[in-house]
């Protein structure tokens, strides 16, 4: 079995495609990354402090946050890749893998895809690395031009942990739920308020479209790790997988979940596809002539790096010493003239000169184009002019060689490093599938023993007397400090998202408003007078007020300590004075759905408001009157 799984994995290591992909991968999930993390930094003192403001946790988290954000913008732009995925995995693992109060599901599948980024070659193609590696072995005389293409193995790692993995244990779950099991498990949490972010009751009333769609998410997740290593089942995982996670984006509050489930699905994309798109954007013919002195090692390092920015194929480079005499545009120049400065062509025949030629090549390629406005603004272009005039003043004096411009010996670029020997009998190769498949063992096995723990395989062992057993309780004890590894380093726990457990006896919205003492009110970005999600409340807030705040079945202390908490951090956020306040708290009872229904969000939504209790600050002291929430 090993042996078939080495062989197996050497040949996807062994085949090389396109690292398009990857690259792609890299930005988009970056960015939904980053865009969690902001969320998390704007929020630092409601998840960190033990009262928001009031009582500062003892680290301030601003600082390990802004290196986050930090190191993610230079995995996005691919510069310092593999260091920025370091930084970026230990940091997820310190403020987000061991959180408890705010955590959610996609807490867990960035840690451990930010485990395996330190690992995946995703900065091979579109990135600023591949650019740095151009510039430092690159001469007047060769010009690398690095290599497009990873091995296979790459493609397949994020979709098996991140994806497969999360679907598989989910299952485990779901195979045991009512909601799934009778087809309402899409319909049935976005038909209540408080799990849905808008009224899409015109969806909600097609009843067998919602039906239809619970369980063709259930199909899809049990059978998508068994497809997704087959090429020709990929474009209908990746439609399908995208369109509902697309759903996801649209009905719940929690976008940066179905973004970046729609990340990890572009790289079910055959990859050959990114290059026909990239060949279909390009230009037909090239907008500009640019000539650049061959000789010339500044020239040179000019050429590759707008060449490597030049993704829509708009800039032609031309040698001065080979086509300058070849073209009538520049006739009226000397070779001496076109040495000394940077000269161009546009497809019109308009000749360009100096800081005029950059601006109209920067505004032609995506990633410059900024730079290119902000030096057309007035001020800015005249003193871009003067400091390219200053520099090309220096060239007249001294040409621009590899001796004058300090420019040290080119060192050896190795392309392979495969085939290098660590011992007489073993290559760096060998090494590299020797180590991949024992991992690959190895988050199996700690996959296995999370979902030894799922809802179905529990039933089965309750079923055959197992369950509360002598055995059972040894083997708990033993896997039990196994689960709680694997949660924190590398995400892989239960996924048991939107179960009969979530919703059974959840029949009541809290929202709160604040009332200042001229009687004016502020209904709180929590909960909005429809009951539905307020501005505050997405990604892990939105569990925290949903599931941890409120629940099911209401702890009157946890209620009054959320409360104590999101009034502190609203009114001091917004500058406003807690002691001036006093704070209603309102419940909507709602119906929970054991059945599809005609209309069911709007008639929930047309439930009344009733007065639950009220809070108030005395200083710093927090003090409320409630009612039994479960009572009314």
């Amino acid at each position: 079995m090993i042996r078939y799984l080495i062989d197996v994995i050497e040949r996807a290591y062994t085949k090389k495609i396109d690292g398009s992909g990857l690259a792609l991968f890299r930005i988009v999930y970056g960015v939904v990354l980053l865009c969690e993390v902001i969320q998390l930094f704007y929020f630092r003192h409601l998840v960190f402090d033990k009262i928001p403001y009031l009582s500062p946790s003892e680290i301030d988290f601003a600082i390990p946050l802004i290196f986050w954000m930090i190191s993610l913008v230079f995995l996005i732009v691919g510069l310092y890749t593999r260091y920025a995925a370091i930084v970026n995995y230990i940091l997820s693992v310190t403020l987000i893998g061991t959180i408890q109060s705010y955590e959610y599901h996609m807490f867990y599948m960035f840690v451990g895809t930010n485990f395996l980024l330190i690992f995946l070659n995703v900065s091979q193609v579109n990135s600023l690395d591949r650019l740095r590696s151009k510039l430092k072995y690159s001469t007047t005389r060769f010009q690398l031009e690095p290599t497009r293409k990873v091995n296979a193995l790459h493609y397949y790692a994020i979709p098996l942990m991140s994806v497969g993995f999360t679907y598989l244990d989910s299952v485990f779950f779901k195979l045991t739920s009512h909601i799934w099991l009778s087809g309402l498990g899409m319909w049935a949490p976005v038909s209540l308020p408080q799990t849905t972010q808008f009224n899409v009751s015109f969806l909600l009333n097609l009843k067998w479209v919602m039906l239809g769609l619970g369980y063709i998410t259930l199909i899809f997740e049990l059978l998508f790790i068994f497809l997704f290593w087959r090429k020709k089942w990929r474009w209908f995982l990746f439609v399908v997988g995208v369109g509902l996670h697309i759903g996801i984006v649209v009905m719940f509050p929690i976008p940066w979940f179905g973004l970046g489930m729609m990340s990890f699905y572009l790289l079910l994309v055959p990859v050959g596809t990114w290059s026909k798109i990239r060949k279909a954007f390009q230009a037909k013919k090239p907008l500009l002539e640019f000539f650049y002195d061959e000789e010339c090692p500044l020239c040179i390092r000019v050429k590759i790096i707008l060449s490597h920015f030049d993704v829509f194929n708009v800039i032609e480079f031309k040698s001065v010493q080979r086509y300058a005499a070849q073209t009538p545009a520049l006739s009226n120049y000397s070779q001496e003239q076109l040495l000394n400065s940077i000269f161009s062509v546009s497809s019109k025949g308009k000749v360009l000169k100096g800081i005029d030629t950059y601006i109209f090549v920067f505004l032609r390629l995506p990633a410059l184009f900024p730079l290119g406005l902000i030096m057309k603004f007035p001020g800015v272009y005249q003193i871009s002019k003067l400091v390219y005039r200053k520099v090309a003043e220096d060239r007249v004096v001294e040409r621009c060689t590899e001796d004058n411009c300090g420019y040290t010996p080119v060192p050896v670029y190795i392309a392979d490093t495969d085939n290098i020997k660590l011992l007489k009998n073993l290559t760096l190769k060998q090494f590299k599938i020797r180590v991949i498949t024992f991992l690959l063992v190895f988050f199996v096995i700690l996959q296995l023993n999370v979902s030894y723990n799922s809802d179905l395989v529990n039933a089965v062992k309750t079923k055959i007397g197992f369950k509360n057993s002598a055995p059972e309780r040894i083997i708990q004890k033993i896997t039990s400090p196994a689960r709680k590894f694997s949660k924190i380093y590398f995400g892989i726990c239960h996924h048991p998202l939107f179960l009969d457990s979530h919703f059974d006896g959840y029949n009541h919205i809290i929202a709160i408003e604040a009332v200042g003492e001229n009687g004016k009110t502020y209904w709180l970005p929590i909960i909005d007078k429809n009951g539905m999600p307020g501005s505050y409340l997405y990604g892990f807030v939105w569990a925290k007020w949903t599931f941890r705040v409120n629940s099911p079945r209401i702890n009157q202390n946890r209620l009054a300590q959320g409360i104590r908490d999101f009034t502190a951090f609203w009114a001091t956020n917004n500058g406003i004075p807690l002691n001036k306040f006093k704070f209603n708290v309102y419940v909507k009872k709602v119906e929970v759905p054991s059945q599809w229904k005609l209309d069911h969000l709007n008639n929930q939504i047309k439930q009344n408001w009733q007065l639950a209790g009220e809070a108030h600050w005395e200083g710093d002291n927090f003090v409320s009157s409630l009612k039994q929430i479960e009572d009314l």
